[in-house]
């Protein structure tokens, strides 16, 4: 069933809100904890080769002299529930003398929206959720997710994968994601679609809730449109 809008306003119940509000932090709180523990343990140039990007741009944890900017979270109201199926990180990095002087600027806007930064990320947080029920028994108090992390996961998290063997054998739909040598596979999940017709024009796609998080704070709602494409047009939220 497709929803057709005159306007680019998007209404959210508060009962939504209020949970997005409360999900959008659980699960920030599990991306940061994920990222310190691979910085910890990848050395310098697989970080590098792996993630492209430095730590103290991507994670929420790092307290540096520069405001390293806000999480966008990508969510989707399926018919099971809210569900997170990536982020991507809006940073604020220091300019070259060049581009100072063509923007006017200090610093120039940022936007890491790869494979690497969200879904590699979303990978490992699964695979770690299903070892830990795997093998709960025996970890005990030294299991790195607690038993909160593993609701919040189980809850608002997709299975996500390095190989789409287990979304074929469980008989899931996916959709892959490829970034040079990478390749990542997540069960697709449903969106609602959308017809907005406006200036004009008619616009379909999939209604999909951006959630920005800023310094591990909850900072808006950010509902957009994404056509068949991937071009995203963005929507104004309303709170009934």
């Amino acid at each position: 069933m497709k929803t057709t809008l005159f306007s680019r306003e998007i209404t959210y119940g508060k009962e939504d809100v209020a949970e997005l509000e409360t999900a959008s932090i659980k699960v920030q709180l599990i991306y940061d904890k994920a990222l310190l523990m691979l910085h910890g343990y990848l050395p310098g140039s697989l970080w590098d080769s792996w993630i492209g990007v430095p730590y103290e741009i991507i994670s929420s944890l790092y307290k540096g002299d520069n405001d390293s900017g806000s999480v966008f979270q990508k969510w989707i109201q399926s018919p099971s529930g809210w569900k997170c199926i990536g982020c991507e990180r809006h940073c604020l990095e220091p300019a070259d003398a060049a581009k100072r002087a063509a923007s006017g600027s200090q610093r120039l806007f940022t936007f890491h929206n790869g494979i690497r930064q969200s879904m590699v990320l979303q990978a490992v947080i699964w695979s770690l959720y299903e070892n830990t029920l795997l093998f709960q028994h025996y970890l005990g108090s030294e299991a790195f997710l607690d038993g909160d992390d593993l609701d919040t996961i189980g809850q608002y998290f997709v299975p996500t994968y390095v190989s789409p063997f287990r979304l074929i054998g469980d008989g899931k739909p996916f959709k892959e994601y490829k970034e040079d040598h990478i390749q990542v596979y997540q069960e697709w999940i449903s969106a609602p679609d959308l017809v907005l017709q406006w200036n004009g024009g008619l616009t379909e796609g999939r209604w999909m809730t951006g959630v920005y998080v800023d310094h591990s704070r909850f900072a808006g709602l950010g509902p957009y449109l994404k056509d068949a494409q991937g071009k995203r047009t963005y929507m104004q939220a309303t709170v009934r």
